[in-house]
């Protein structure tokens, strides 16, 4: 099994591994307030370091704080959802550069601050004023951290080209799609940890150099899914709305469907029953079975579910079947479609 590794990111709503290390940082309480409250420069100098002054009402919540007055420096045009940062983990190859470099005390928690996490992230001194409340100084060592994001492109890197030197040797329409979807979840994190770098040290971010071109890896895989043909019949669909929603499903990847005959195909049957429970409601069970084939008619996903719906009319029950059916074909039946890409990826 390959080590997980979650991207250097930010910003909501981008996922990162969150962690705050601290160095050797000082307590003082009460007494002459020091001149890094109010100049947060004054020991460390803007062009080396990101900082910023984190208050609260205990050491813990100040460096939340700090955190979090950290992370709002970051601003991204990227937006990479959830999806994409949990199969990045999946994907993402090699040593585990982030981790090796990362140490938390005992005392200090791993923390997600909504959506926003930061990585390399030290604590300096602290200070309590008289009134109780507590100040630190939060920072990030520009080049120190530019090291490790230069680290991590340049090894995502050569497996995005690597991924995408696989795609073209596949015969499979279906694996060579899944090589390049997986180039892609890994360029989606690549640009993204390449605008955290232009904010952190800019030399660096302008110095990186990809071995593989994002443009025409983005043109290939677009002409790929348009390649990708399926055909969709359902049994028991009568108004064809689960074969509407199928085909939804498959065209927002950017894949075609045909009635010609394709050699990629999506069959189901779909049953729905009223049932007779002690209650004061109209209740339906409905079934959805679906499975995917590809080019050789193998198997490739599937998906088998059942539910009940109660509601004060058949006819808004089914309605509630419909969108249930709706919702778990979004989530099952896609989320085993990326990982069936995936799976060749992972090989």
């Amino acid at each position: 099994m390959k080590p997980k590794f979650i991207l250097l990111a930010v910003l909501l709503p981008l996922f990162v591994m969150s962690c705050a290390s601290s160095g050797s940082s000082a307590e003082r309480s009460g007494g002459k307030k020091p001149s890094w409250v109010d100049d947060k420069h004054s020991q460390y100098p803007n062009e080396k370091y990101l900082v910023e002054i984190g208050e609260g009402n205990s050491l813990k919540s100040a460096k939340q704080d700090g955190q979090a007055s950290l992370a709002r420096i970051f601003r991204t045009t990227i937006i990479v959802d959830s999806t994409v940062s949990t199969r990045y983990e999946d994907l993402s190859d090699g040593e585990t550069i982030l981790e090796s470099r990362m140490n938390t005390t005992a005392d200090e928690s791993i923390t997600q601050l909504s959506d926003e996490t930061l990585i390399n992230v030290h604590f300096a001194e602290s200070w309590t004023s008289d009134m109780g409340k507590v100040y630190v100084i939060a920072y990030i060592d520009r080049m120190e951290t530019a090291n490790i994001y230069r680290q991590r492109i340049d090894q995502d890197g050569m497996t995005t080209d690597s991924f995408i030197r696989k795609s073209a040797r596949q015969s499979d329409l279906l694996r060579r799609y899944g090589f390049l979807d997986a180039a892609m979840v890994l360029d989606q994190k690549i640009q993204s940890m390449r605008e955290q770098l232009e904010i952190i040290y800019q030399p660096f971010a302008r110095a990186v150099m990809l071995p593989y071109d994002p443009a025409e890896l983005r043109s290939r895989y677009a002409d790929t899914a348009e390649q990708m043909q399926f055909s969709v019949s359902i049994e028991g669909d009568r108004d064809g709305k689960v074969a509407s929603v199928v085909s939804q499903v498959l065209t927002d990847r950017g894949f075609t469907i045909s009635s010609n005959g394709s050699s990629l195909s999506v069959t189901g049957r779909v049953q729905m029953e009223e049932v007779t429970l002690d209650n004061k409601y109209e209740n339906l069970r409905w079934t959805l079975f679906l499975e995917m084939r590809n080019e050789a008619g193998d198997i490739v996903v599937s998906m088998d579910e059942k539910k009940r719906e109660s509601a004060i009319s058949l006819q808004e029950a089914e309605s509630r079947a419909y969108r249930s059916m709706e919702e778990v074909m979004n989530k099952t039946f896609l989320r085993g479609l990326e990982d069936y890409f995936d799976s060749f990826a992972m090989d």
